[in-house]
């Protein structure tokens, strides 16, 4: 992503002067302009970027977006009760004094996705989400989804991505209302 950003700016210091000669605009019009188209494409391509890894599954109460609350554990791997526990344990590491109502993994089996370099596939991932809702005393609710991965590369063995070994990937605080809103969702 620093990158993209990085290239983004170097074009807009690139464009500008050229861009400021043959037009009658100064060059901060020039480059004030290519800032915010810029800018405004770097946010789109953000949101895009996050809807996909979110699978586009946020809800929206009040303005604010939501991952859905999960209850329904309908993962019956060998590992399943090891994924819930190591979700439990590091969600009970960053909010000791919570009650956790409900651990789950809401999918019958590994999500399946491949990875392409130059149009080729380089290599498989395979996902298991698992979420965690606990009770924020009279005060509100929390909910954190994890993830679990392998990888494995073309003609090579299946490999557990072991630096996130869960992935914890997004927390919702929710206020009551909010929290008996997606509730009844």
């Amino acid at each position: 992503m620093k990158k993209i950003v990085l290239m983004v700016i170097a074009a807009m210091f690139i464009a500008a002067p050229a861009n400021a000669q043959t037009d009658t605009e100064s060059v901060s019009e020039a480059v004030s302009g290519l800032w915010t188209k810029a800018k405004q494409g770097v946010t789109r391509s953000t949101r895009r970027i996050k809807e996909e890894m979110d699978g586009g599954g946020l809800v929206d109460v009040d303005g604010h977006s939501y991952m859905h609350i999960y209850t329904d554990d309908l993962f019956r791997d060998s590992q399943a009760a090891d994924f819930r526990t190591a979700c439990t344990n590091a969600f009970k590491a960053k909010y000791p004094t919570v009650k956790i109502l409900s651990v789950a993994i809401p999918q019958e089996e590994w999500t399946e996705t491949t990875t392409r370099t130059l149009g080729r596939i380089s290599k498989y991932v395979k996902t298991v989400y698992c979420y965690v809702l606990a009770q924020d005393g009279e005060d509100g609710y929390i909910n954190a989804r994890f993830s679990f991965r392998r990888v494995k590369k073309v003609g090579k063995s299946w490999n557990d991505d072991a630096d996130n070994w869960p992935l914890w990937e997004r927390t919702d605080v929710m206020t009551p209302s909010v929290y008996k809103t997606l509730s009844d969702m």
